[in-house]
This record gives structure tokens, sequence and C-alpha cells, in this order.
């Protein structure tokens, strides 16, 4: 048999509608041309699917029973069709993603608010990591999209910059250094300062700007998270080196925020599995993420110059 979607469409019409020239109508074709295909369809199935009745085209009963069989087939690709277009216009789908926690703290959950809001059939799940860890999960295909501390290279992860994030100082209002348009190595001399612990590689390249300042500092606490560097801050008890994407939030909170200089990097990046396309979700996800970077950048450089002007202000930028 050569029976193809075409047949079956005109074998449908012709009965939806009660003859050969209204389905010719619905379907935007010819009279003849849907007596062509009716007929091309009985030679292949070999049975007549149509008698004519008191001037009435009417189903026989082998027509009648094909069609059922038809009606559920235009069923299933009716569903087909219409999930490929929820796949297409993005209203269903999962996006698994996992970050570092502090990407994880307000940066993702707000680029997520937007994204999801405008895909109401998508799900998403957001898993906070380490940095170490992260990248096991990754090639394990748990994953679609990772952000975590660079540098590091494994096998099976495809890793992009996705932000350079030059850290930013976060000290109380009520400091005299506050009053500075950007802190110094040199200003912390002396200072009580959160850190990150010996692991940290933030941690570490501070401790070299510091040491090549001649800087002696006392670390009063010590903890992995930065957003609990910055709420120490905000209880009194030190000044720290934040990513501009926590420092923001704090800002908010009422802490100051200023420029630190030599500049110190947190350098974040982005990772996929690697040797697997990535979805359309994924991509326009990223670029989401992207656009919100972006916003923080300017937000970020406006609460940095609040109750202080523009004294020589050096640039910064995420």
């Amino acid at each position: 048999m050569h029976i193809s979607h075409r047949h079956l469409q005109a074998f449908q019409a012709v009965i939806l509608t009660g003859g050969f020239t209204k389905a010719a109508r619905l379907l935007r074709t010819s009279q003849p041309a849907i007596s062509r295909l009716i007929k091309q369809l009985q030679d292949d199935v070999g049975f007549s699917l149509f008698a004519r009745i008191d001037g009435h085209t009417v189903p026989t009963a082998e027509g009648q029973l094909l069609y059922q069989e038809v009606e559920r087939s235009f069923h299933g690709l009716d569903k087909i069709i219409h999930r490929a277009s929820q796949i297409k216009e993005q209203r269903i789908g999962h996006l698994r993603i996992v970050s570092m926690p502090a990407l994880a703290q307000t940066f993702l959950p707000r680029v997520l608010s937007r994204f999801l809001k405008r895909r109401p059939g998508v799900m998403a799940s957001l898993q906070v990591q380490r940095s170490e860890t992260i990248a096991a999960s990754m090639t394990s295909q748990q994953f679609d999209i990772g952000f975590a501390m660079l540098p590091f290279e494994r096998p099976g992860l495809d890793v992009e910059v996705f932000d350079r994030a030059a850290g930013v100082c976060v000290l109380p209002k009520t400091s005299p250094l506050a009053q500075k348009p950007y802190v110094e190595a040199r200003d912390l001399a002396g200072a009580s300062f959160i850190g990150y612990g010996p692991n940290s590689l933030v941690q570490r390249s501070l401790e070299r700007v510091l040491s090549d300042a001649d800087v002696a500092y006392q670390v009063q606490v010590e903890t992995p998270i930065t957003a609990i560097a910055c709420q120490l801050v905000k209880e009194g008890l030190g000044v720290t080196i934040a990513d501009p994407f926590t420092a923001e939030t704090f800002a908010e909170q009422g802490l100051a925020v200023r420029p630190f200089l030599p500049e110190v990097t947190f350098n974040f990046g982005v990772f996929y599995p690697a040797n697997s396309p990535r979805s359309s979700l994924v991509l326009d996800f990223f670029l989401e993420a992207q656009e919100e970077r972006q916003a923080i950048l300017k937000r970020s450089v406006t609460l940095m110059r609040g109750n202080r002007g523009t004294r020589g202000k050096p640039q910064t930028g995420l």
C-alpha cells in the first residue's frame, strides 16, 4: 500500500463535510484532486469507502470502520503537533541548574523568576554545591548548566568565562573607610576581616595583594560562603571582600560597598556537559543571566556612588 497523510486528510474531509466539493473547499484544493485521492485510497485498501444515497455521499460500512482508526491516528498526530508546538515555544521542559552559593543566593533566583514567568509550563531545579564538586555533577549529566569558580579543567565539560567579577569591599556605613571613593589594600591595615579560609582561591589572591602592600590584618571569622561573610559584616564583626553579585544584596540592606584596589577577581565560569547539544531552554536561560549581569553592573555603580560623591572613583566592572 502507498497510503499517504494526504489520502487520509481527503478521506476525513469528505466524511466531515458530506461531499467531495465541500471537502475540496475545506482543504483548499479542487474537487477532481479530492476524487483522485479517494480513488487511490480505495484502490489501495481494496474496498469502497463511499456510496451515493438519495443524492448524498455517505461512507460505506467499511469506510466507517476505517474512519474510526483514522480518527484515532489523527488525534495522536494532533497530540504530537501540539507537543512539538509546546517544545518550540518553550511551554514545557525541565531546566536543571547547579551553582556555587555566591550566584545561587540572589542572582540566579532573579534570573529564574523572569525566565519562568514567561514560560509557565517549564520546570526548573536549582541545586547549590561548592565549586569543587560541581564538575563531577556536570560530567555525570545530572545538570544542563552550571556556575562555579575558575580555574579548573575537567574532561567532559565545556567551560566558558561568565564574569571576572572584580571584588568589592563590603563594610558598615559607619566605618571611616565608607567615606572613601574606593578602598585600597593599605586601608585594611589593622582591620578586623571576614575571610574565606585557606582553601579559597579568592582568599589566596587577597593574601598576595595584602602581602605585596605589606599590610597586616586580623581575620576575625572565616567562612566559605560570601553571603555569610557579608552577614557577619552586617553584624559588626569586620569588613570583607565580596563579589558584586552578593554585595549588591547587602548594599540594599544598608551596608557600604566600595571598589577595592588592587583588583581581586572572583572569576565565575559557566559549564555545560561536553559533546551534548544545548537546548533552546539552556541557551535562552544563559542569555537571561547575561542580561541580569549587565543590570547588576549598572546598579552596582549607582550603589557605590551613594552618599560619597564622584571623587576619583576607579572604573570597576563585572
